[in-house]
């Protein structure tokens, strides 16, 4: 044995080396955690506005208003959710969801299906997280290292 103690200093050197390296990993995967988390929620929300779409199951005044300007949107539409991209900035994390419809749709029946899709991808993450807003649209939702914006879904 050293009776210098040089063993310990070095010993206590490559400790605190490992934990500054596992304390940085750590930071690192917690946000690729959560942002998996942000779109797998995002992924399950927009084919549930999807599915609602399917379904036309509508509230009294949302049937009133399509009955009176998208007849189109009151039978079962066949959309598919291509894909999400997200873009990053800011700690802001914008997703878009890229969508086809296998009926012909107006430019202002997309705009109305976009916006349902992106109300319930917006509400699955809200939910995801268990994020408590009085916001009826969930438009406001900020996880621990984003705050989450939809922009307009995206038609091919």
């Amino acid at each position: 044995m050293n009776n210098k103690g040089q063993i310990t200093v070095e010993y206590i050197l490559l400790m605190s080396i490992l934990v500054i390296i596992i304390l940085s990993t750590t930071s690192i995967l917690y946000q690729e955690i959560e942002k998996n988390k942000i779109l797998n929620a995002a992924q399950i929300g927009a084919q549930t506005g999807v599915d609602k779409n399917g379904y036309t199951m509508y509230y009294n005044d949302t049937f009133n208003n399509y009955y009176e300007n998208y007849q189109k949107l009151l039978a079962p539409t066949e959309i598919k959710i291509i894909q999400i991209n997200t873009e990053e900035a800011n700690n802001t994390l914008s997703l878009e969801v890229v969508a086809h419809s296998v009926n012909s749709l107006t430019n202002t029946e997309k705009y109305v299906v976009g916006s349902r899709i992106n109300y319930y991808v917006r509400k699955a993450i809200s939910e995801s997280f268990q994020i408590n807003t009085n916001d009826t649209y969930y438009t406001n939702i900020k996880t621990r290292s984003y705050e989450i914006k939809t922009k307009n879904v995206k038609w091919v």
